[in-house]
């Protein structure tokens, strides 16, 4: 591993108005060697190449860890909303099964009271045609 900083006697530069801060860096020889490659390649200094890196890597990571807080935000806030809606649909669903459950068996008792002795084939008979139609797509689907 090589070091990418040299000691220097200041602690702080001035570079365009901006304070730097100096570090030690320590990085493999194939990393090093790339970047000292990529600064020769732009005729820049190393340090600056580097500054440049670790700044757009920083800002990425910070972008993306916005995002995941926005995201965040944003599905709980559309939870919040939605759940009054998904409760009401579940307890009409509900009362709709109840309801279709108690025709079900109100036809069956029908059909047997009218002296029909098949009344529960002819109830699976149904069933069968009913499930049927639904599976069909309407023309507008």
């Amino acid at each position: 591993m090589k070091r990418v900083c040299r000691p220097f006697l200041f602690l702080q530069n001035f570079k365009g108005g901006i304070i730097l801060k100096k570090i030690y860096v320590w990085l493999p020889e194939d990393i090093y060697n790339a970047l000292v490659n990529l600064a020769s390649r732009r005729s820049e200094p190393i340090s600056a190449v580097a500054r440049r890196m670790l700044t757009e890597s920083i800002t990425t990571e910070a972008a993306n860890d916005g995002i995941d807080k926005v995201t965040e935000a944003v599905r709980k806030a559309m939870r919040d909303v939605l759940r009054p809606t998904e409760d009401r649909l579940a307890k009409l669903m509900a009362k709709a099964a109840v309801a279709a459950a108690t025709a079900m068996y109100m036809n069956v008792q029908t059909i047997a009271d009218l002296g029909k002795h098949n009344a529960v084939e002819i109830y699976n008979e149904a069933r069968v045609k009913a499930a049927a139609y639904l599976k069909e797509r309407d023309d507008n689907e």
